[in-house]
């Protein structure tokens, strides 16, 4: 049996990372298409929803990060080394990202004094 990205609801809307490249959002009450979009990689980590995004962390080490709403708006995308199987994890204010070697905390901060 294969491993699938669980579903996380944000709001009145579903949305789902597939196996194959597609994200889509579902309206939670109708179950209907709102939108479906390709974005490459393959999806086993869940998502998660922090600061007002969603994250989507692929196998290939990519994570998506896109608006909640009706329209699919990608805000960023950024790449690790490795592939991403593990869920991503949010604490402090800090995003947490585990590669197949490597934990990652990412955060922002003021600027490194010299």
């Amino acid at each position: 049996m294969g491993k699938y990205a669980s579903p996380i609801l944000v709001d009145d809307l579903i949305y789902t990372a597939a196996d194959e490249s597609f994200l889509t959002c579902l309206e939670a009450g109708t179950g209907q298409v709102v939108w479906t979009q390709r974005i490459g990689g393959n999806y086993q980590a869940s998502p998660i929803y922090a600061d007002g995004r969603l994250y989507f962390c692929n196998l290939q080490g990519v994570t998506t990060v896109i608006k909640p709403s009706r329209t699919c708006e990608v805000l960023a995308t950024n790449g690790l080394a490795e592939g991403m199987v593990a869920s991503p994890a949010v604490a402090d204010g800090a995003l947490f990202l585990r590669t197949k070697s490597q934990l990652y905390r990412i955060e922002s901060g003021p600027p490194a004094s010299n």
